[in-house]
């Protein structure tokens, strides 16, 4: 049985690149002038990432040898692409959605 306490230092040694790749997208793409009116406060920024995040796979690593790796494979073209759109997706959801439209 593993210990509360160690516990949380396990889950605090796990990062998940894919968050960080796809916030550092959705951060690029908000702003490009196509993205300029779109909200962009907390709650629409958590639930654009919520959104790509739930349809990506999750590419966890421990290490930042592991890291190193899992972002170089995160460049390959055709999962870029898929990050890119899936980002975008998410951003038209949200913007159609978002709480500042229904007032």
């Amino acid at each position: 049985m593993i210990k509360d306490e160690k516990l949380k230092h396990l889950k605090g040694r796990l990062n998940n690149v894919t968050e960080e790749v796809v916030l550092n997208m959705l951060d690029d793409l908000l702003q490009r002038e196509e993205f300029k009116d779109i909200c962009k406060d907390e709650d629409c920024l958590l639930d654009m990432a919520s959104y790509a995040l739930n349809r990506l796979p999750a590419k966890y690593v421990a290490t930042s040898k592991g890291e190193v790796f899992s972002k170089t494979e995160g460049l390959e073209q055709q999962h870029s692409v898929d990050l890119l759109s899936v980002v975008t997706r998410a951003i038209k959801v949200v913007s159609e959605n978002d709480h500042n439209n229904n007032d």
